[in-house]
């Protein structure tokens, strides 16, 4: 096998494992892509690619947005993490081959699947967090496995709308297919374990998704698909006791909207109301990159306090874009998953593989998903592989 698919598998094992060993796996493709050449081939198949090109102009809009506003002090972490969207074009330009990119989705639904079977021991106290036998391990009592819950809760909604595609177009034989099962249902049992709303928000938009263009002409199966996902939830709800806490909250903290009520419902709250109070001011072209922190601290002590020294978003990528890039920004940033649903359309079983940026589409509203490592990652491997394995 060549480097190059090496590396491929070395980033999708890791993805959900090590940020260190994913980035090292990151750079080493950069460097065989810069030796690999053939840079006119490349820049063509990404002038083919609106979607691609979007993505670029994002990024090249990211360094212009530093010569307007007055408050950068945000844009080396922007910069650091926005950069790992450059993977995508790499991975959109390589020529791989489908044994590369299945031997990649292997490794990826391995390591997922390791990740979600010591998450649930954990969470069943069969087993102590990692960090009680190694202190290679971050010592952090909201990470289940390897990765902090928001992150892994995501990996493990799109692991299973993978598993989905793969027991619905192929492998046919029956272990292969009962070993699929067993994972999905690993997956299920870690993602409703666990505290994350966000990915079981994801896991009942990919099911109710997967189902309708699936099973489009026969509305009884339909009907009972979504019967299953309420049944799911009702099921978590009464078994698994994070997910009940965090469903029991939603009404108790809804009530002390807008109050002098610290919870998690009100700093959200806050983060968009304060945020769209100051876009309205420059809604064009924002308030420069790198300027979130600074700006909506300005607002009043209260927004200072909303911030907290902790959040450097508004735990939402359309705002986020918008606030700093304006509407230049978000016009461009939507541009990005509207030509992607495009070009995923125009492949073999397009509808199923839009699923992924129209789910991607709806989290986003709930935290900056392209601009969180993990996240962003998941984002790059997953589009690359929607756009070239054939899942047959």
């Amino acid at each position: 096998m060549k480097p190059k698919g090496i590396a491929l598998i070395i980033l999708a094992f890791f993805a959900p494992i090590s940020i260190f060993v994913t980035d090292l796996a990151i750079f080493f493709l950069a460097i065989i892509w810069l030796f690999e050449g053939q840079f006119k081939s490349k820049w063509n198949k990404i002038k083919s690619s609106p979607w691609i090109l979007s993505l670029l102009a994002l990024f090249f809009l990211y360094m212009v947005g530093m010569l307007w506003g007055t408050n950068h002090q945000g844009a080396d972490w922007l910069f650091q993490k926005s950069a790992l969207l450059l993977i995508l074009p790499i991975l959109y330009t390589f020529n791989f081959s489908q044994k590369e990119v299945k031997y990649s989705l292997v490794a990826f639904l391995s390591a997922t699947t390791l990740s979600a079977l010591i998450a649930n021991l954990i969470n069943l106290g069969l087993i102590n967090h990692l960090f009680k036998y190694s202190s290679i391990f971050v010592k952090n009592w909201q990470i289940p496995a390897f990765m902090n819950y928001i992150d892994h809760n995501i990996y493990l909604a799109f692991s299973l709308l993978i598993t989905f595609l793969l027991l619905f177009y192929g492998y046919p034989k029956k272990k292969l297919r009962a070993v699929l099962i067993f994972i999905s249902i690993l997956f299920l049992l870690s993602l409703y374990t666990e505290k994350g709303r966000s990915g079981q928000l994801a896991f009942s938009f990919i099911f109710l998704f997967f189902f309708l263009i699936a099973f489009w002409h026969k509305k009884s199966i339909i009907f009972l698909s979504v019967l299953a996902i309420a049944g799911i939830n009702m099921s978590a709800y009464f078994l698994s006791s994070n997910f009940k806490k965090r469903m029991d909250s939603i009404p108790i903290q809804l009530t002390q909207l807008g109050k002098n009520k610290v919870n998690s419902l009100n700093t959200r709250y806050y983060l968009y109301k304060y945020s769209f109070e100051k876009i309205k001011e420059k809604p064009l072209l924002g308030y420069g990159t790198g300027s979130f922190v600074k700006e909506f601290s300005s607002i009043s002590e209260h927004a200072t306090k909303t911030i907290a020294g902790v959040h450097k978003t508004p735990h939402n990528n359309y705002l986020f874009i918008w606030f700093e890039l304006g509407l230049l920004g978000l016009v461009v940033f939507l541009c990005i998953f509207f030509f992607q649903l495009k070009a995923y359309n125009s492949l073999n079983q397009g509808y199923f593989r839009m699923i992924f940026p129209a789910v991607f589409l709806v989290i986003m509203l709930t935290d900056t998903y392209l601009q969180n490592h993990n996240t962003a990652v998941l984002y790059c491997y997953l589009s690359f592989i929607f756009s070239t394995y054939s899942f047959e």
